[in-house]
């Protein structure tokens, strides 16, 4: 006679649930083990996710609200991707983590891949979905952008979409620098002037300052040492001549400006002498400050004019 259990085996196999395809990531707060198959509700709990989920082609349920009162928490430079993925996403305002917000949103990723985040905060989280913390092995908030992007594409399965769009901002900023070769290997920053009377500096690889940087516009080294183990220093309005470069770029408001044009500090230095200042706009600077995909994609060809005008040491080359 035939046996029968070989057949009967494979026949049970077959019958079993098959198990789901996860994937283990690891991010500053430890490993989250998730299927990017399964993920149908993403909600941010960070500051500029939305931004990377719109770039991938996703709609998140739910975001976090930093700046700008914008309808759904999306900037101008997003504005257009967020419609194009049909994105209406509920909005959480204020500084910290709403955790009865995110459980209410019922989501199946939480993404706090730049988030006001602690251990505490990660655990309580994670009792309600897998969660993406910060990239692992840099400072908090000061991951590249493609870091990030690449650690989210991972978690929703989209990392060849992930590829195109970092192709697509390089191909983007090596046009620019073709346009205007006259910006590599200049000296220049960005800066803010806080209501103190401080002047805030910044690593040469955070912030705008990569973006300078991928420009070939490159941070005084000094700038790191003098960061030390915040996201910043600060320094009086005298030491304007620390920042006395090619070129500026000013993250402050309109009237901060003309408290700036107003010391004489300033006035004294070559950059002001020289018009060699870029004074962001509000919407540069909230591009400026969001650094996602879509932010700097928006700003590359406005900022690289503005900088190659101010680069000309011409005070009567209009900046703007």
């Amino acid at each position: 006679m035939p046996r029968p259990l070989p057949m009967l085996a494979c026949l049970a196999a077959l019958a079993l649930p098959v198990e789901a395809d996860e994937i283990s990531l690891r991010h500053s707060f430890g490993e989250t083990r998730l299927d990017p198959d399964s993920i149908r509700r993403i909600v941010s709990v960070g500051y500029h996710e939305q931004d990377f989920l719109y770039a991938l082609g996703l709609a998140p349920v739910g975001v976090h609200e930093w700046f700008g009162g914008h309808p759904h928490a999306t900037g101008p430079w997003a504005e257009e991707a967020r419609q194009a993925v049909g994105a209406e996403p509920e909005v959480q305002h204020g500084f910290e983590i709403d955790v009865e917000w995110v459980w209410g949103m019922e989501p199946d990723l939480i993404l706090a891949t730049f988030a006001p985040l602690d251990a505490q905060t990660y655990a309580r989280l994670s009792e309600i979905a897998p969660v993406i913390g910060p990239p692992e092995g840099y400072s908090p908030w000061g991951a590249p952008w493609e870091t990030e992007l690449r650690l989210i594409g991972q978690a929703t399965g989209r990392e060849d979409r992930a590829e195109a769009v970092i192709e697509r901002i390089d191909g983007k900023i090596a046009a620019a620098l073709e346009a205007h070769p006259q910006l590599r290997g200049l000296s220049g920053t960005s800066a803010y002037f806080n209501s103190n009377g401080q002047i805030a500096g910044f690593r040469g690889m955070e912030g705008a300052n990569r973006l300078l940087g991928a420009l070939g516009i490159r941070t005084p080294a000094a700038f790191d040492e003098m960061v030390g183990e915040s996201d910043r220093f600060h320094v009086s309005a005298e030491r304007f001549d620390l920042f006395d470069l090619d070129v500026i770029l000013w993250l402050v408001d309109p009237p901060t400006r003309q408290t700036i044009e107003a010391l004489p500090a300033w006035r004294n230095t070559r950059a002001a002498r020289e018009g060699r200042a870029v004074w962001a706009s509000p919407a540069m600077m909230g591009a400026m400050s969001f650094q996602s995909p879509l932010s700097i994609e928006w700003a590359i060809e406005p900022l690289t004019r503005l900088l190659a005008a101010a680069a000309d040491g011409d005070p009567a080359t209009e900046v703007q």
